[in-house]
């Protein structure tokens, strides 16, 4: 899209150094203080957002393992048809490929879903890395690379926005594990 879809966000490197690095030392005195609050915070909201997800996840995976008996069973009915002379060899042949594909699709999918499910139930060790993490900066002096790479996922700048005839824009910081925290 570039120009076309979105404006031009720009901020001094020095005032956007100056934010974050007061945002981490912000989370790692909250993390310090307020350690439980925080984490039952977190695990809420991580909570709430994938209980659906889990609960979608967990049906799928529940009609594949429901699917892959019923294929195995069909096809052996299938070739025992065609043993027994019930059906024609092309269309037995055709039948078996048919649920050999559907199989093969089954058992790719149920093993990404059991990786997602598997992901989401690691909440909960994620939260607590990452307050382990975060105390560590609570006297952070000076924002390096590996210390930026080491805490944030990404760090969205909006369009400036007047109010009360002042500019204003949002600054979203997502730390790793835990995304964008609410202050």
């Amino acid at each position: 899209g570039g120009k076309n879809a979105c404006s031009s966000h720009y901020i001094n490197q020095k005032v956007l150094t100056q934010i974050v690095m007061t945002d981490i030392r912000c989370k790692a005195m909250w993390a310090q203080n307020s350690r439980e609050t925080l984490r039952t915070q977190l695990l809420a909201r991580e909570q709430n957002a994938s209980v659906e997800r889990t609960r979608t996840l967990q049906a799928e995976l529940n009609a594949i393992g429901k699917r892959l008996p019923e294929l195995d069973k069909l096809i052996q009915s299938a070739y025992e048809d065609k043993v027994l002379g019930r059906i024609p060899e092309s269309v037995c042949v055709n039948l078996l490929n048919q649920y050999e594909a559907e199989r093969r699709e089954k058992q790719e999918r149920h093993k990404e879903l059991t990786g997602q499910l598997a992901a989401s139930r690691e909440t909960e060790s994620s939260v607590d890395a990452w307050l382990d993490m975060m105390q560590d900066y609570a006297q952070l002096e000076e924002l390096d690379r590996p210390t930026l790479v080491r805490l944030i996922q990404k760090i969205e700048i909006s369009e400036r926005y007047t109010v009360d005839d002042h500019e204003e824009r949002d600054i979203h910081i997502y730390y790793n594990f835990v995304g964008y925290i609410e202050a």
